[in-house]
């Protein structure tokens, strides 16, 4: 080979190595940029309550050596005489089906009614996922008949997980926030508790939403309305939506 020939093919050697230089580069900051930005935030939607009944007493939080049972099945309607559990079901389904039509991930700790978990049992889905958010539905109140909407989170001063208090806060807020928007229901609050083993067990903001209570029976009615499911449905997603956008 002619010493002119050797020098144009290191030259084009050099070339073409500077360009697979240049284009993986490239590709390195293409696919970081959106694998950062294409990322999905994980949401964990938890149908409280199940068919099966479970007495089994758990801690209420990670450590503790108080142990309680709580109802695994819920109530039933006083009108209507639906299984809370079949509501709550009805109503994840749907904020699962609105969720991934958006930019979302998500999960539901039960498909079914037939099965067998605790509260610690369904935070742990979440916690196992390190999911961004888990929410769990509920249609009844501790409070026999109040009707309405009741969102619950932790105290600041939560002893099992403080530090997810301000996002959980921030969640409970904008998911009580849309929710009135869309049901244009008239009694509604944040309330603020230690007590509930599903908050204390999970590692990720979290909070128990409470539909509606089917002891009450305008709630009752309302809540067998699938109508008016849809627009709880479409209220916790804005309040999802909410929340990310105000982090």
């Amino acid at each position: 080979m002619s010493k002119r020939l050797k020098k144009i093919n290191s030259i084009f050697m050099v070339i073409l190595l500077f360009m697979t230089l240049s284009t993986s580069s490239i590709n390195a900051q293409a696919k970081s940029f959106f694998g950062e930005s294409s990322k999905q935030p994980v949401i964990v939607i938890d149908p409280g309550c199940q068919s099966i009944t479970n007495d089994v007493k758990e801690a209420i939080g990670p450590g503790e050596w108080k142990r309680i049972s709580e109802d695994m099945v819920g109530v039933k309607g006083v009108a209507t005489e639906n299984n809370e559990y079949d509501i709550n079901l009805q109503v994840s389904k749907k904020v699962k089906e609105l969720l991934s039509q958006s930019d979302y991930k998500v999960e539901l700790t039960r498909t079914k009614n037939d099965v067998d978990m605790t509260n610690s049992d369904r935070a742990m889905v979440a916690n196992s996922l390190s999911a961004d958010l888990y929410i769990s539905i509920h249609a009844s109140n501790p409070d026999e008949e109040k009707d309405g909407i009741t969102i619950i989170c932790q105290t600041a001063d939560n002893p099992y997980s403080f530090t997810n208090y301000r996002d959980s806060r921030l969640l409970a807020d904008a998911l009580l926030g849309s929710l009135v928007e869309k049901t244009s229901v008239g009694n509604y609050e944040v309330k603020e508790s230690d007590e509930l083993m599903g908050i204390n067990w999970c590692t990720v903001p979290n909070a128990v939403v409470e539909i509606g209570n089917l002891n009450n029976p305008e709630d009752d009615e309302k809540l067998a309305d699938e109508a008016y499911q849809d627009k709880l449905a479409e209220g916790i997603v804005a309040g999802i939506d909410s929340y990310f956008s105000q982090k």
